[in-house]
């Protein structure tokens, strides 16, 4: 049911007599309705919530959104985080198999954090990702805040660390607070740039409080959703591993993912199954990311061109992203390309495969790796 964990948590705040949590989960509901285009329902309820709040409304100058701003630096006024409401359609994330089941068991302790806080089992509802650029941890993020239903906030490192001595962990207190008292998800995205070893002799005194405020703060957070997301574990203190529950490294996407990704991304054209194959093949050592823009940049081109999109053309694009020293065009120095595939990959690249990919005859590519030996 949708707007479910809205409904149940002001249900639940009113039957305890709790205002707070009425507010703010009202508040939320308030903002998907307005999202989803429900704008006389977000008007509505709106307007219940800051007639209880304030006793009155000011005419045209009630606004039905009574979600608190995020916070800003103090100094340059810039706002802490970016706040957004990500859906499941935009969000889906190809994973390992032992991913998903890590995954698939964060969203059931967040679940049944209720039921677990009952018997009095303390509740660390945080998760490290961890992983090389372009493996799907911003996207993981996501992922998880819609499937949770709840806004995501995503700091931002570029506001958070000042150069004025103390302002950077009163940007973390200020924005750790924030989320404490708001339903979300919180995102700490290069989380290295606050949470780097206090041992480390390259770092200033600043950096080294800035980590011990960071710790003080992750532990005051209660039940509110932390993630936090590095492509240098190794940076981290040590002291900040103890404080994630979960912890995930994500990697390079194997036959599988990249399988599911490329399925998905092309789920609107005709593509052969022996074509698919050939592309899943060729775009080992990819990341997801790039993957996805590869694809993306060649749909672009064949759409623009009135062209049907192809196995060919794709693998070329998975090929440029992959190796910046291929070319299809110029003088015969392209053929280069030929010589160094063969060598990559006997079994894939064919002969034939080739002809296609630089459009020559077989016979023409035979005679090239002949000459070439």
């Amino acid at each position: 049911m949708k707007y479910y964990t809205e409904i149940s948590h002001i249900v639940r705040g009113a039957m305890n007599s709790d205002k707070k949590v009425v507010s703010v989960y009202t508040n939320q509901l308030v903002e998907k309705l307005a999202a989803d285009g429900e704008v006389l329902a977000a008007k509505g309820l709106g307007e219940q919530l800051a007639t209880t709040q304030h006793g009155s409304l000011s005419g045209a100058s009630a606004s039905f959104s009574m979600s608190r701003p995020v916070p800003v630096e103090k100094d340059n006024r810039l706002a802490l985080a970016d706040k957004t409401h990500p859906n499941l359609e935009e969000s889906i994330v190809f994973l390992s198999e032992d991913n998903e089941a890590t995954v698939s068991s964060f969203l059931s302790y967040l679940f049944k954090k209720e039921q677990l806080q009952e018997f009095g089992i303390p509740v660390n509802p945080t998760l490290l990702l961890h992983g090389k650029p372009g493996t799907g941890k911003s996207k993981l993020a996501n992922y998880l805040a819609a499937k949770l239903e709840l806004p995501l906030i995503t700091a931002r490192a570029d506001a958070l660390i000042s150069s004025y001595l103390g302002s950077t962990s009163k940007n973390i207190r200020s924005l750790l607070e924030y989320a404490q008292n708001e339903p979300c998800v919180l995102f700490l995205d290069e989380f290295d740039a606050i949470a780097k070893a206090r041992d480390d002799k390259n770092e200033i005194g600043e950096l080294k409080r800035v980590v011990v405020s960071l710790l003080q703060n992750i532990d005051n957070l209660g039940d509110t959703i932390l993630i936090a997301a590095t492509n240098h574990v190794h940076l981290l203190d040590p002291a900040i591993g103890r404080r994630f529950h979960y912890k995930l490294e994500l990697l390079t996407p194997k036959e599988r993912e990249r399988r599911n990704l490329l399925t998905a991304l092309l789920a609107k054209f005709d593509f052969d199954n022996d074509g698919m194959d050939i592309c899943v093949a060729a775009s080992k050592g990819m990341t997801g990311a790039e993957i996805e823009m590869a694809t993306y940049e060649y749909l672009r081109f064949a759409i623009i061109n009135d062209a049907a999109p192809n196995h060919i053309g794709l693998l070329r694009e998975l090929l440029l992203v992959m190796h910046p020293w291929l070319s299809f065009e110029g003088d015969d120095s392209r053929y280069e390309g030929i010589y160094k595939l063969k060598e990559l990959n006997t079994d894939l690249f064919t002969g034939k495969l080739l002809s296609q990919l630089w459009e020559i005859s077989p016979s023409y590519v035979s005679r090239l790796l002949k000459d070439h030996k």
